[in-house]
């Protein structure tokens, strides 16, 4: 692991980038997902679940995908925004698609619902990729 070396910042900036992502996409597809996951809004509003417990969560998560997104690009070769892009998709089909898209057809789920969550994770961790493997010690 010589010359590898964690940029807070990139991580702190990537983490932001997919959890505000998220606020814009779930927004934008608001009805199709609920239609997707079969749920209302006042049916998750009253399900018990603490939006504050819920958002900590996603965050939280959202900072391991990163430092594990920026550890992956920086052991398997050059540092770039490209690279770091391809590393995202791959580690996206593999992880995120081939899960969902199983899980998916054993539920019964449409595609129309796999391709909202699973395409909101694919482009939240395309933005991490750019910019773990864009951003470089000038950068700080």
């Amino acid at each position: 692991m010589n010359g590898m070396r964690l940029h807070p910042l990139a991580i702190i900036v990537a983490t932001l980038c997919y959890f505000g992502l998220g606020a814009v996409w779930f927004t934008m597809f608001r009805s199709a997902w609920l239609d997707g996951i079969g749920r209302t809004m006042e049916q998750l509003q009253t399900s018990g679940v603490s939006p504050a417990l819920a958002y900590g969560i996603a965050l939280m998560m959202t900072l391991a995908l990163a430092l594990f997104l920026s550890w992956l690009i920086q052991v398997t070769g050059p540092q770039t925004a490209a690279r770091g892009v391809q590393i995202a998709v791959i580690l996206w089909f593999c992880t995120v698609f081939a899960t969902f898209a199983t899980e998916y057809a054993f539920e019964g789920r449409g595609v129309k619902i796999l391709a909202i969550t699973s395409g909101y994770c694919l482009v939240g961790m395309v933005l991490m990729g750019a910019v773990l493997g864009g951003w470089t010690r000038k950068m700080e």
